[in-house]
């Protein structure tokens, strides 16, 4: 019987347990389900009210997520369809996690995943159970095309197995590594241990000065601020979540700049234009910063096949400055790979050639006139003569002014400015030998005037002044490395032409020593640098103030010059604005100005102190030898003359004497 009640007592008991584990499941069950639900809806009130415009908006979530975060992203995804305001696209964590082990290490700059037409994201919405999903995730949005730093994030860390205080330094952990990627503007959503129908809304200030100035070795440790929180779903305040989080003034924090040294550009000697430092100087004058310049011997770098960057572009992927600048022209890939600010100083580039050497001095005798000119005058000269042994016929004037012979000497002399032998009798005459005077006089102080202008600045042989030209001489062809990459990259046949010769020129001094006194090489330079070079460089230019180069009139492309900084670099978008200012109020024109009038003070200073001397310059038999040549043509004219006349004399004579 005592058996019996036991084995009775021992059942009701399993059957309470049993009742009990059932109950506490069902109330845990429907505890996270309200928790679920309160965040939802806490998620999207806020983005109702923060994401006003339509936009590109990436979710994330772990690819094996448990039940609740399930519950959540279908929740979320039901919510942004049924607003038709936005673009989705899910994804997925990566195989490789970053920020792992430490804060303040492993931010290597990870190669973005192939060019792909994708759209930069507007919205990020980030579902997490902990931190460790959240390392692979991280590093999969930031490795995509549509990665957007400036975008606005939403991080869902939905973690109710331990303590809010445990939350909050994973939410700082959270908010340092996105950091370390330029990512501000962003949120971290908890939901409370202790009342898990309310939300803490995480966000801090990265950029806090004179305290805190952004440096990329800053974290969120005990900096992390609740901007706002949620009750039963609902934002409990409507304050604006992403608050312009940089401030105005930056008391003083250093900001360091990557410059590559390029004249006029930028240079290490302060006496030197730098018109690109001064405007850089006035742009980061506005936050307060304290510019530090490092500046850098090398060329701009380009990327290779596996998306890895050499040269500067390596330099400041490894976060050895904050921005880069030095004559920049960003490509296509550095465009895709970085933040780019917008336009300034629009550039030139032109072909310079060795300059062709002089034409002999006699020659500007006669190359003074075009051939139509030359032209229009014998004609002019045989109708004066016509004209007045016409008018002599018809005036019956003496026969002096009827013969072909004296009116065409007299004609010749008038032409030279000299006086004619006999002057018309006939009043009808006269007036024509008066205008025909009046334009003796015109042509031949025309042609005086150009001849001495010709004699100071003689012409030239023939230079090459096209680029097919260019192509048929010996002349090596160069310039810096990123120009070479237009040609490189081209599939145009002449282009390639140019490829298989291009030498790249990493010192345009040098270069340009090559061009005018070894004639042995042809560059495509800045007009900037040209004009810079030639202000000082004496060997430059001959004693008269000519270029001993000479650069082809048309450009051969014109280039914007850009700031470049890694992606999402807060103050880019401000830079921006002021810049396009700039232009508005004509400030890059007078940098323009002030570059051009400094240039041109430095040439003559450099002209008045040069002691080369010219070679053609001073009147030499050279000069003299069209006037020789005339006076040998006249001798042998006159020679010539004589013999016939003695022939005719001697032939009449002898028919006189039989």
């Amino acid at each position: 019987m005592i058996n019996i009640l036991y084995i009775i007592s021992l059942l009701s008991i399993g059957v309470g347990v049993t009742k009990s584990f059932y109950l506490q499941k069902s109330i845990q069950v429907k505890y996270l389900s309200k928790s679920t639900a309160a965040v939802i809806s806490c998620i999207e009130s806020i983005i109702e009210q923060n994401f006003i415009k339509p936009g590109f908006l990436v979710l994330a979530c772990a690819e094996k997520s448990s039940t609740k975060l399930d519950n959540i992203k279908s929740g979320l995804l039901n919510f942004l369809h049924k607003t038709e305001k936005y673009v989705v696209q899910v994804a997925n964590p990566d195989d490789i996690p970053i920020c792992n082990d430490n804060i303040n290490v492993d931010i290597e700059f990870h190669p973005f995943d192939p060019f792909n037409f994708t759209p930069t994201a507007d919205y990020f919405l980030i579902i997490l159970d902990d931190y460790v999903d959240f390392t692979y995730i991280a590093r999969n949005i930031i490795r995509r095309r549509f990665w957007n730093p400036q975008a606005q994030f939403i991080i869902i860390l939905f973690q109710l197995t331990t303590t809010d205080t445990e939350n909050k330094r994973t939410a700082e952990r959270i908010l340092s590594c996105l950091f370390k990627y330029n990512v501000i503007n962003i949120i971290v959503c908890i939901p409370r241990i202790k009342n898990v129908l309310n939300t803490f809304i995480y966000s801090w200030k990265p950029y806090d000065p004179p305290n805190f100035c952004g440096d990329y070795n800053e974290t969120a440790e005990n900096r992390t601020i609740v901007v706002n929180y949620c009750e039963n779903g609902k934002v409990k305040y409507a304050n604006d979540l992403w608050i312009n989080k940089l401030p105005l003034d930056m008391h003083g924090c250093t900001l360091r700049i990557l410059a590559l040294e390029r004249q006029p550009f930028v240079s290490v000697n302060k006496f030197d234009p730098n018109i690109e430092k001064w405007l850089i100087n006035l742009l980061f004058k506005k936050f307060n910063f304290s510019v530090e310049y490092e500046i850098i011997n090398a060329f701009r770098g380009e990327r290779n096949e596996k998306g890895v960057w050499n040269g500067a572009l390596k330099e400041l992927l490894a976060r050895k400055g904050h921005i880069l600048m030095g004559g920049i022209f960003p490509d296509y890939d550095v465009h895709e790979d970085f933040e780019c600010s917008s336009s300034y100083l629009a550039d030139s580039y032109t072909w310079i050639v060795p300059r062709a050497y002089p034409s002999p001095p006699w020659v500007s005798l006669h190359i003074i006139f075009q051939n139509l000119v030359w032209f229009s005058a014998i004609a002019g000269f045989i109708t004066c003569v016509s004209t007045w042994i016409f008018l002599g016929h018809l005036s019956k004037d003496s026969n002096y002014n009827q013969s072909f012979g004296h009116c065409f000497l007299n004609t010749w002399l008038c032409l030279l400015g000299l006086v004619a032998y006999v002057r018309p009798n006939k009043e009808s005459l006269r007036v024509f030998f008066v205008f025909l005077n009046l334009y003796c006089i015109i042509f031949l102080t025309a042609y005086q005037t150009k001849l001495i202008d010709m004699l100071q600045n003689p012409s030239f042989q023939d230079q090459i002044d096209t680029v097919e030209k260019l192509m048929q001489t010996d002349l090596k062809i160069g310039g810096s490395e990123e120009l070479h990459d237009l040609f490189y990259n081209s599939t145009d046949p002449f282009d390639q032409l140019i490829d298989k010769k291009w030498i790249t020129i990493s010192n345009m001094t040098k270069a340009m020593h090559d061009v005018v006194v070894n004639r042995n090489l042809s560059v495509l330079c800045s007009r900037f640098e040209l004009i810079h070079l030639t202000s000082v460089l004496p060997e430059l230019s001959d004693s008269n103030g000519r270029n001993n180069y000479y650069a082809f009139p048309l450009n051969a492309f014109s280039v914007p010059l850009e700031i470049i900084a890694l992606r999402g670099f807060p103050f880019i978008r401000e830079v921006s604005r002021d810049l396009n200012k700039y232009k508005q109020l004509g400030i890059n024109a007078k940098v323009r100005n002030y570059f051009n009038v400094l240039s041109m003070r430095k040439r003559s200073r450099l002209l008045n102190t040069s002691k080369v001397e010219g070679k053609f310059y001073a009147l030499s038999v050279q000069h003299l030898q069209g006037g020789f040549f005339a006076l040998a043509v006249g001798a042998f004219g006159g020679v010539i003359v004589l013999i016939f006349e003695l022939l005719s004399t001697t032939t009449y004579t002898v028919r006189k004497h039989k």
